[in-house]
């Protein structure tokens, strides 16, 4: 049953415990956890040199762990990068255990069948979800279109491999193959159809060479699939290139906006970087949102291309001992293929050493796209076809010392005791996650003082992350608490906004600089321009925070605020007029509905809710802290009913006309 070990773990994770969603709850999360610790305590990995790298390169995946460990050691979020600090050593080891474990070939073949299996079931899953739900893009089980497609892309060369045989699972790999193909092209991801399309061509070329590297079973309908598959490619994506190349498309606009946020974080600290996992807590202070581009109050959990989230979270050593890692890993294979693939014996599988380095060039290429890695499918799949390239070559020569002999044996000792150490560290942090998921389920049944018990529990367990200090501070209305939530997290606008409201209505002294610092890391928002104006209307500032209040939400001009402060909403709707950078003519449309309301037609009350997870393609709770959705609807500004007639226009922060400018983060500073 081992030679099933990799197959069963990827489905297992790609299906459940390691995607987008199932990742964050809190018995995916265990699992995923559980599942990697325990394949390297029982297969056991050599800690000398796993990746095979020589006497030149052992030591760099011990330099790469203390790059990212000096580097979370200086993070001013350490919490979001703990998890990735306690099983980077994990990762690294498991393409060892992987190659252990298909060292003979009857274990290969067997795996190979197993694992082009799994391909077909995802390839189906995606395609059966995208019909049911009439969704436009296949995103299903991963959770993200550009996930799945990485997913795929990494995998794909070796699902294909058992075509290469006599017998009836011949098909198996075509099979594979070809509806693996399909659901790349399905996901319409723009990168992972590049990375698709530059295998096909690599894969081509070898198929042409068939002869030197033992793909002597494969037909000429081989050649003719990727021939096809490349035109369909091109015919699918060909609209949104040239939206790409001409910059009207809306993902690769916010994508360059990610981009640039990534290379400010870069430039202001280059050396040791933010830490691990800030890329998702601390990009706000760097990022600049654009009107049209970026929704107000985007959950940004990653910056969308991994080289730029490496260097933004480790800095340039760390970024250049991750590339020399994979550079070196895959020098190695060729070398030793080359030095030692004459001898007779010698070589285990060139055409599988191919095809995972295939797949790991194709995740190369999927990796400029998305930078998701805490969605642990993606490192699984790297690590398989990094495991494959492993035992695909040839064993270590005497000279290298150490050896991956079969059957686990060396490396099980130091795996169990790493092993059981992690999961030690990491347990009162799965507890606590747990006591949120079971809190999560008491507040939603309406038993909110069960749920504010279980996340007490949870703050004691792991007093760092962020997310439980502002559920509990929002189920008891604690202002410090919110504060508090806010500080750890730092970089998060949401979590400010949160401190700030509940900091006024509390008359704290500090909701004012709490309320400017979720303005300056969401400009676009409403809600912090428009409680700091209520808090000091007689201030100089009052109106133009009351003017960015309205660009960003025209239904706060129907607030009761304004009924005891008249002249402050014609002071405010003056530098609404002068506003730089807004169309005039949306300007104009909300000044005509203010001006037409009737005078004493109020009406009953609604309210404006400050909202968040409310959806779960942009829930903070899973972009940003990879925790279950807490959807929520926090009524904040009470409006007037009779006086919202003609306000319902789209906010001018979410215009294309409105300049960049407009809601830069200096609006937020330059107000006094």
């Amino acid at each position: 049953m081992t030679r099933f070990v990799l197959p069963l773990a990827l489905a297992l994770v790609a299906g459940w415990c390691g995607t987008l969603f199932g990742g964050a709850t809190a018995s995916g999360s265990l699992t995923a956890i559980v599942v990697l610790l325990a394949v390297l305590a029982s297969v056991g990995a050599p800690w000398k040199d796993p990746l095979g790298l020589g006497w030149a390169g052992r030591l760099l995946p011990f330099a790469l762990w203390l790059a990212v460990a000096a580097s979370w050691w200086a993070s001013p979020v350490r919490r979001a990068g703990i998890v990735g600090l306690i099983l980077l050593p994990a990762f690294l080891l498991l393409p060892a255990a992987f190659a252990r474990l298909w060292r003979d070939e009857g274990r290969r073949r067997d795996g190979l069948r197993a694992l082009a299996g799994v391909v077909v079931g995802v390839s189906l899953w995606s395609f059966g979800d995208a019909l049911l739900r009439a969704t436009p893009r296949a995103a299903m089980p991963v959770g993200h279109h550009t996930l799945l497609a990485a997913w795929l892309v990494i995998l794909l060369p070796l699902a294909v491999l058992p075509a290469r045989e006599r017998s009836r699972w011949r098909a198996l790999g075509w099979i594979a193959g070809l509806s693996g193909t399909c659901a790349v092209l399905a996901s319409r991801s723009l990168l992972g159809t590049a990375a698709l399309a530059i295998e096909g061509a690599c894969g081509l070329g070898l198929l042409l060479h068939r002869r030197r590297i033992g793909w002597k079973r494969f037909s000429k309908a081989g050649a003719a699939a990727l021939v096809l598959g490349g035109v369909a490619a091109v015919v699918l994506q060909g609209p949104r290139l040239e939206r790409v190349l001409s910059g009207t498309d809306p993902s690769a606009l916010a994508r360059q906006v990610y981009l640039a946020a990534g290379w400010r974080g870069f430039l202001a600290r280059p050396i040791l970087g933010w830490g691990p996992g800030a890329a998702a807590w601390y990009n706000a202070p760097f990022l600049a949102p654009e009107p049209g581009v970026n929704p107000p109050g985007e959950a940004v959990g990653e910056l969308h291309c991994l080289p730029v989230q490496l260097a933004f979270e480790l800095g340039l050593p760390g970024l250049l001992l991750s590339l020399g890692l994979f550079m070196l890993f895959v020098l190695r294979r060729v070398v030793l293929r080359r030095a030692t693939g004459l001898q007779e014996g010698r070589s285990a599988d060139p055409p599988l050493l191919a095809a995972s380095l295939l797949g790991l060039a194709g995740g190369a290429v999927a990796s400029l796209g998305t930078a998701s890695i805490s969605v642990s499918a993606l490192p699984w799949a790297a690590a398989a076809a990094a495991g494959a390239a492993l035992g695909a070559s040839f064993p270590p020569l005497p000279e290298e010392g150490g050896t991956m002999g079969e059957g686990g044996q060396g490396g099980e000792v130091p795996s169990r005791v790493y092993a059981a150490l992690a999961l030690v560290v990491l347990a009162p942090l799965l507890v606590a996650q747990a006591r949120y998921d079971r809190a999560l389920s008491e507040e939603l049944a309406g038993d909110r003082k069960s749920a504010a018990a279980d996340l007490e529990r949870a703050v004691r367990l792991d007093p760092a992350f962020p997310l439980y200090r502002l559920r509990l501070a929002l189920l008891r209305n604690d202002p410090e608490g919110a504060l508090r939530a806010a500080q750890d997290g730092r970089g998060v606008a949401v979590l400010w906004t949160v401190a700030g409201v509940l900091g006024q209505t509390a008359q704290q002294p500090w909701a004012r600089s709490a309320l400017s610092a979720a303005c300056r890391d969401d400009p676009m928002d409403p809600f912090a321009p428009f409680f700091q104006m209520q808090a000091e209307p007689g201030d100089l500032g009052a109106a133009r925070r009351g003017a960015h209040a309205l660009l960003a939400e025209p239904r706060l001009a129907a607030a009761e605020f304004w009924e005891r402060h008249p002249g402050l909403l014609g002071e405010a709707l003056a530098s609404v007029r002068a506003w730089p950078g807004v169309d005039a003519g949306w300007k104009q449309a909300l000044l005509t509905a203010v001006a037409s309301r009737p005078a004493g037609g109020a009406g009953g009350r609604d309210w404006l809710a400050l909202t968040f997870d409310t959806d779960p393609a942009e829930s903070i709770s899973i972009l940003v802290f990879r925790r279950r959705p807490w959807p929520t609807q926090w009524p904040v500004v009470p409006l007037r009913r009779g006086l919202l007639a003609g306000l319902d226009l789209s906010p001018a922060t979410a215009l294309a006309a409105s300049s960049p400018g407009a809601f830069a983060p200096s609006i937020c500073v330059s107000t006094p």
